[in-house]
C-alpha cells in the first residue's frame, strides 16, 4: 500500500515560501483508502499552511490525536472551521489539566479547547484506551506499555493530584502505524511513551517484524545521554530504513541521528513530502 505523509505543522519550515512554523506537529496521511490527519498543531498555522500545500481539509475521513498536549491537540477547534462534522480519534484522558513545572515556573500545557465546545462545531469523539484500526492498514497504537527501564518519561511534565501535583502518566500518548509496501512507517506525535517502547508495542500489535520509517517527534530532545544512545542502538539493531524526527526531537538528537542515518536522515519540517 502506498503512503504520502506531509508535514503540515512543526517548529520548522523546510523550503522557501509562505510557510509558518510553530511548536508543534501536525502531518496528512495519505492511503488509498483514506486521507486523515494526525494531529493539529496549536491552531497557529494548520489552516493557513495547508491552503499553501494545496491540502483541501474539507476531503479529510477524520483526525487522529497522539495526547492531548496544546501544541498537538490545540488546533482542534481551527480544523472544526474547516471540514465538520469530523471525527475525532483519541484517548479519553485527551481533556486532562496538565502542565509544565520546574523549580522555577508552571505553565499550562493541555488541551486549550472544551469538549461541548467542540462537539458543537462539529467534533464527533471516538474516545479509546485499545489498539484499534481505523481504515485498511492504518492502525491506532492505543495505550502503549511501558516495558524497559531507560525510557523514564519526563519529570516536569504533571498533572494535578492531591496535595499538588504527580508526574503524568501520559496514558493517552499514541502512535500512528501504517502499512506500506516496504514495512510498517511508524508516526509518533511525541512519543512520550518512549519511542523503543512504541516499536515494540507496534511489532506486537501488528504481528509485523520490520520497522521501515519512523517519522515525528520523539521527545529525545530532553532525554540524557543514555536513553538517546539505547534508542539509537534500538533503532539500528531493528533495522529501521528512514528516519524523518521534528518537533520535541531537537536539534542536537536530529543532528545525532543524521550522522547515525546519512542519507536515510530526514527532518520533518513544514512542507516535507514523505512517500513510502
Amino acid at each position: 500500500m502506498s503512503v504520502i505523509v506531509s508535514i503540515l505543522c512543526e517548529n520548522s519550515v523546510g523550503r522557501p515560501g509562505r510557510l509558518i512554523g510553530e511548536h508543534g506537529f501536525s502531518c496528512l496521511v495519505e492511503t488509498p483508502r483514506c486521507k486523515l490527519l494526525f494531529d493539529t498543531g496549536q491552531g497557529l498555522g494548520l489552516l493557513h499552511n495547508a491552503a499553501e500545500l494545496g491540502v483541501n481539509l474539507a476531503e479529510l475521513d477524520g483526525v487522529a490525536l497522539s495526547h492531548g498536549h496544546y501544541d498537538h491537540a490545540g488546533g482542534l477547534a481551527a480544523l472544526l472551521a474547516a471540514r465538520a462534522p469530523l471525527t475525532v480519534w483519541a484517548h479519553p484522558d485527551i481533556f486532562l489539566d496538565r502542565y509544565w513545572r520546574s523549580e522555577f515556573e508552571s505553565r499550562p500545557i493541555g488541551n486549550p479547547n472544551l469538549r461541548p465546545d467542540l462537539e458543537e462545531r462539529g467534533a464527533v469523539f471516538s474516545l479509546d484506551r485499545g489498539f484499534r484500526e481505523l481504515a485498511t492498514g492504518v492502525w491506532f497504537s492505543g495505550e502503549i506499555p511501558r516495558t524497559n527501564d531507560f525510557e523514564k518519561g519526563d519529570p516536569h511534565l504533571v498533572v494535578p493530584s492531591a496535595g499538588g501535583f504527580s508526574i503524568d502518566p501520559l496514558l493517552d500518548d499514541q502512535a500512528l502505524i501504517l502499512d506500506s509496501g516496504k514495512g510498517l512507517v511508524l508516526l509518533c506525535g511525541c512519543a512520550h511513551a518512549g519511542l523503543v517502547n512504541t516499536m515494540q508495542h507496534a511489532f506486537r500489535q501488528t504481528g509485523r517484524d520490520r520497522i521501515h520509517a519512523v517519522i515525528g517527534g520523539t521527545h529525545l530532545g530532553p532525554a540524557d545521554d543514555a536513553q538517546f544512545s539505547s534508542t539509537r542502538k534500538a533503532l539500528r539493531d531493528l533495522g529501521v530504513e528512514r528516519v524523518a524526527t521534528s518537533h520535541c526531537t531537537g536539534l542536537q538528537r536530529s543532528a545525532q541521528l543524521q550522522r547515525e542515518f546519512g542519507g536515510r536522515f530526514a527532518f520533518a519540517a513544514v512542507g516535507s513530502r514523505l512517500e513510502f
